[in-house]
């Protein structure tokens, strides 16, 4: 009698036990959704354009014409695109450089003020077509991706997306602006581009506590 009570006990203790863990596993992904992040990083993870960015406004990538999947030319040799996005209210900058086979490198920039789009295009040299991509190769964007749980306010204060349609490489990756990973690819082009004759602004580019932040054009008295 004893052992058949003990026996119940532990039934029912095994059936309640397996009760709340049935209820944690179906609460579970409505609060931490799994998906793949690139080194298992939940800031970094694989898209397809600037739509993806989290603080994209599709209608401002529209006006800027990144609003699709980023392609390579025939006659380049590769092609890349960095964009920082933000809600329509605030500034957003997306810059494309090409290696063609005629020139060391050739950039188009578009910038979003909040108001109004600003475009600008040229030429590069081989010192800073060559400096963008090593930046370009160095930047932890390749990682593995890896299981990892979803988290709350992953955007930041902007969005990086990084396109990279290379021979050997392919990739594209959104991420905070202020993800250590993208942070020294983004002061790469902060540099490059802010001393740059006829290039755009490139404040807002990259986050303030990044090791390069470029000054502001001095303003007439």
């Amino acid at each position: 009698m004893k052992s058949s009570l003990r026996y119940l006990i532990m039934l029912a203790i095994a059936a309640a036990l397996g009760l709340t863990i049935f209820l944690v596993g179906q609460r579970e992904p409505e609060q931490k959704a799994l998906f793949l992040g690139v080194d298992g990083d939940p800031r970094m993870r694989l898209c397809d354009s600037p739509v993806n960015g989290e603080l994209a406004d599709p209608a401002i990538l529209k006006a800027m014409g990144i609003d699709t999947p980023f392609t390579k030319a025939a006659n380049d040799k590769a092609a890349y695109r960095i964009s920082v996005l933000r809600p329509a209210s605030a500034e957003s900058i997306s810059i494309t450089f090409r290696t063609p086979e005629d020139v060391p490198g050739r950039y188009e920039m578009v910038r979003w003020d909040g108001k109004a789009i600003s475009r600008a295009s040229g030429t590069l040299d081989v010192t800073d077509a060559a400096s963008l991509v090593y930046a370009f190769e160095d930047a932890k964007i390749w990682g593995e991706l890896k299981r990892t749980i979803e988290t709350l306010a992953r955007a930041g204060q902007a969005t990086a997306v990084i396109e990279v349609r290379a021979p050997k490489r392919e990739r594209c990756v959104s991420t905070r602006y202020d993800d250590e990973r993208v942070q020294p690819l983004l002061a790469a082009f902060a540099k490059r581009f802010a001393f740059l004759p006829g290039a755009l602004p490139v404040e807002g580019l990259i986050a303030p506590q990044a090791g390069f932040a470029p000054k502001p054009a001095n303003k007439p008295n």
